[in-house]
Order: structure tokens, then C-alpha cells, then sequence
């Protein structure tokens, strides 16, 4: 009979979740409101990501400056602070989740729109910067094709397989999961 509590023996298992993966943090603070959003959202995994990708509104900035529950208060924030709610959501619904951190290389065009639509790649990566996000441009035969920043997003274990994460009842695989990426 399969449940969709995560209990400690699940925990530690190779490549599986550890106990930080559903604990609280100076950044994941799992408040009233907090639980109240995940029950909303009926401790869905698929409810919640796609709630935090479609409400909270990006701002191009860099590290974590608001954390969880203001996050969720206020419905916008960066790349971390959009992480942090996600992973708090997840972690409230029981669902283990983490930070992962990378460099990643995004099309000029998509980046113009992230940060609020600029027509020019140059003002795009200008902002980035003006944000403290670390990034570099890739220019090929004279234009800025893409560009190379540091990124956050979330890793979260779902049960995908078979359902994709459709029906979660108990999770099997680390899913990357990008919630502040708006295309």
C-alpha cells in the first residue's frame, strides 16, 4: 500500500531525499501561510509549481533577499526568492525538496522577455547585471545570440514515473523544476 507521508526510513537512501530536504531554513520558513497556500493548492505538486510559475512576478536581482512567506505576500521576487517559496510550498505538502545552483545558457530573445521585455539583448544583459546577476554575453557574427548567467532553480522528488508527476503519491525522482523562467 503505497502513502504519500515520507517517513525517516525513506530518507538517506542513495540519491534519494535526506531530512534537509523537508526541513526549514533561514530562507524556507514553513508559516501559517505558508501551509495554508499548500493545502489550497491540495499538496499537488504539479498545483503548486504551476501556481508560483504563473503569480509571482519576476524581478531581475541576484542572491536571497526576501525569503519564503514575503515572497508569497507580496508575489514577486527573483530566481531565489521564487525558489524558496517553491521549495517551502513542496516542503509543506511534504514533498522533499532542494535548491540546485548552475550556469545556464539562455537565448538573447528569451532573456528580453524575462526581464520585462526590452527589444535590445545589450539592455537585457544590462539589467541582468544592474541585478547583480552574474552574466556573460555569447556574441556570434556581431549579435548577442545567448546569454551565460548564474541561475537557481528547484529539484524536487515526485513520483514520475509512470504518471510524470500528474499523480503523486510517493516520490521516485529528482525533477528540476524552474518556477521563475516565464516562457
Amino acid at each position: 500500500l503505497a502513502s504519500n507521508i515520507i517517513t525517516p526510513d525513506m530518507l538517506g537512501q542513495p540519491g534519494g531525499p535526506v531530512a534537509e530536504d523537508l526541513a526549514e531554513s533561514i530562507d524556507i520558513r514553513l508559516t501559517e501561510r505558508i501551509q495554508t497556500k499548500a493545502n489550497e493548492l491540495e499538496n499537488d505538486p504539479v498545483k503548486i509549481y504551476n501556481w508560483v510559475r504563473n503569480t509571482i512576478e519576476f524581478i531581475p536581482s541576484y542572491g536571497s533577499i526576501q525569503g519564503a512567506d514575503y515572497t508569497l505576500q507580496h508575489e514577486k521576487g527573483n530566481a531565489f526568492d521564487t525558489a524558496s517559496l517553491l521549495i517551502a510550498l513542496l516542503r509543506a505538502s511534504n514533498i522533499p525538496a532542494r535548491y540546485a545552483y548552475g550556469t545556464v545558457d539562455m537565448p538573447a530573445e528569451k532573456v528580453m522577455n524575462w526581464v520585462g521585455g526590452v527589444e535590445v539583448a545589450a539592455a537585457a544583459q544590462q539589467l541582468l547585471g544592474q541585478g547583480g546577476i552574474p552574466n556573460v554575453a555569447i556574441v556570434e557574427g556581431g549579435e548577442i545570440r545567448t546569454i551565460e548567467m548564474e541561475h537557481v532553480w528547484v529539484e524536487a522528488w515526485v513520483d514520475y514515473l509512470p504518471s510524470r508527476g500528474a499523480k503523486h503519491e510517493v516520490g521516485d525522482n529528482w525533477i528540476p523544476l524552474d518556477a521563475s523562467f516565464k516562457q
